[in-house]
């Protein structure tokens, strides 16, 4: 199960539309995380190590890096055609 760590209103919002358009079944874990104004705080059930969003767990695996987020996931559902697969020239240089 796939479960995003999120919190309203911050760059973790990009996730939801991207597990939708991957069709891919999903949980959201709805966090506070500190903001730039003062407000909020840190949510200790919140799994990345620097209490930040998107966090992603897939079973045993934690994604944390919004780049590293669109690739796991997009590499997870490759009948989604996000992106061109691993060995794709399109892809790029592996």
């Amino acid at each position: 199960m796939l479960i995003l760590h999120h919190a309203p209103h911050s760059c973790s919002s990009r996730f939801i539309w991207l597990l939708e358009e991957l069709k891919a079944p999903y949980e959201v874990c709805y966090l506070e995380i500190p903001r730039p104004n003062g407000t909020g705080k840190s949510d200790p059930s919140n799994p990345d190590p620097d209490k930040k969003v998107p966090a992603l767990v897939h079973d045993d695996a934690l994604v944390t890096e919004s780049a590293a987020t669109c690739l796991y996931l997009s590499d997870l559902f490759p009948k989604a055609k996000i992106r061109p697969l691993v060995g794709d020239a399109k892809r790029g240089p592996t």
